[in-house]
């Protein structure tokens, strides 16, 4: 699937994690709100989902963040039911083609530690809805998760090999100020305001 470019010359680059959920992209989205950026995390305000507006656009032909006006910062473009799982962040490609000036922010963990996480995120619920909607067992979603998650980040870092708007930043062992650093140009991110949100299973939310 390709994305016509459209006004790829904007002077408001954007900020999109494509690293998967669960790995601190709450963190991300209230550093830059903090910040004084616009950010969205899995929907805005209105309720309005990231990732389903994003789908619905490219199948519109438009851009795949139209509509959200003063938005910089996309933080979990993911969504998951009992019916239909959408990681939006293997839109990558759409997205850089999109938007060549954004930066790409590659938020990634040690993968087992990752899947631990989705697992028993929402008290095992994003884990039971993931099942019902694949079909398949407890240990086959975590298999499948294992896979995606090699493939992910293969994909990724050989398509922005060398491309100064992509940062690979492991949560647990990178310092935030290199976010901070590689996003100047274009965006005045204050590292006071880093720390770790959503780390328990909330009854509440559906993706982190």
């Amino acid at each position: 699937m390709t994305v016509e470019v459209l006004n790829s010359g904007s002077s408001d680059p954007k900020i999109i994690l494509i690293g998967l959920n669960r790995c601190a992209t709450t963190s991300f989205h209230k550093l830059f709100q903090n910040s004084g950026i616009p950010s969205v995390h899995w929907e805005d305000e209105q309720g309005q989902n990231l990732a389903h507006r994003m789908m619905t656009n490219i199948a519109m032909g438009r851009r795949p963040l139209d509509g959200f006006g003063v938005v910089r910062a996309f933080t979990d473009i993911a969504f998951v039911n009992s019916r239909f799982v959408l990681d939006g962040a293997r839109f990558f490609r759409e997205l850089h083609a999109a938007y060549p000036d954004a930066y790409f922010l590659l938020n990634t963990r040690n993968r087992e530690e990752w899947i631990n996480s989705r697992a028993s995120h929402s008290g095992g619920g994003y884990l039971e809805r993931c099942c019902k909607a694949n079909g398949l067992t407890a240990d086959e979603v975590k298999q499948g998760w294992a896979y995606m998650y090699d493939v992910h980040h293969a994909e990724v870092e050989a398509y922005f090999d060398g491309n100064p708007r992509f940062l690979r930043y492991d949560i647990d062992k990178d310092d935030p100020q290199s976010v901070a650093d590689w996003l100047s140009p274009d965006f005045d991110v204050n590292i006071a305001h880093w720390g770790h949100y959503n780390r328990g299973a909330s009854q509440n939310a559906r993706t982190g």
